[in-house]
């Protein structure tokens, strides 16, 4: 997934953008819902096994800022 695929302008968007600018890739599946999470520099990896789950995860990095 690359920055020019993501659309839009809600938070959630601005988010991803940032964190993907901060070296995290995202993984969607064939509905281009995204589902996991990975920062190769840090070797952190998240999965999100629904909408939900991702929302809150980038809703609680969004409060790390």
């Amino acid at each position: 997934m690359s920055l020019e695929t993501i659309k839009g302008s809600s938070m959630i968007i601005k988010m991803t953008r940032k964190l993907m600018k901060e070296g995290w890739s995202f993984t969607p599946n064939e509905f281009d819902v995204i589902i996991k999470a990975e920062n190769k520099a840090t070797g952190e990896s998240i999965h999100f096994p629904s909408i939900g789950n991702l929302k809150t995860w980038i809703y609680q990095k969004a409060l790390s800022y």
